[in-house]
């Protein structure tokens, strides 16, 4: 087998590279300090793992139920084949949610696209939940919904 000998980068070639790396880290520690969701994969993404405090933390989830048309009340699934969005995108959106609850109107239309046969969705909650730890165990649990919307 025969070997190549190393081609070392001329100094044209190192500050080119070096000011694209400066960039990214640059971009990286920006969208850290004042970037949100919408800024992945360059910048904070709040769905991955988090550190809660043993006495005192809390654990905040959320999720998605419905009225249908039937008269039943069901907690949605939280995937692209259920209600045609991911938890990380509706926990991502929350306070688009939460400003404009009329955004759920796509989840409606979304059920019904992916599932034309089941009963139509007439009222969206999404649902927050938050557990407070002491000595790393739940000693409380508090349930409210946080957005409403009437389908139309």
């Amino acid at each position: 087998m025969q070997q190549h000998p190393a081609v070392l980068l001329g100094p044209r070639a190192r500050l080119w590279r070096s000011l694209i790396a400066a960039a990214v880290i640059g971009t990286l520690f920006y969208t850290s300090a004042y970037g949100a969701d919408e800024d992945f994969p360059l910048g904070p993404m709040t769905q991955f793992a988090f550190s809660v405090k043993n006495d005192g933390g809390e654990i905040h989830s959320y999720w998605v139920e419905a009225d249908t048309a039937a008269g039943r009340h069901v907690k949605l699934s939280m995937d692209a084949g259920g209600s045609g969005m991911k938890r990380g995108e509706i926990e991502g959106q929350m306070s688009r949610f939460i400003r404009d609850p009329s955004l759920l109107q796509g989840i409606a239309a979304g059920q019904h696209r992916l599932h034309p046969a089941e009963p139509r969705l007439t009222r969206i909650y999404i649902v927050k939940q938050v557990k407070t730890l002491r000595h790393g165990k739940p000693v409380s649990v508090t349930q409210s919904n946080r957005v409403v919307w009437d389908v139309r």
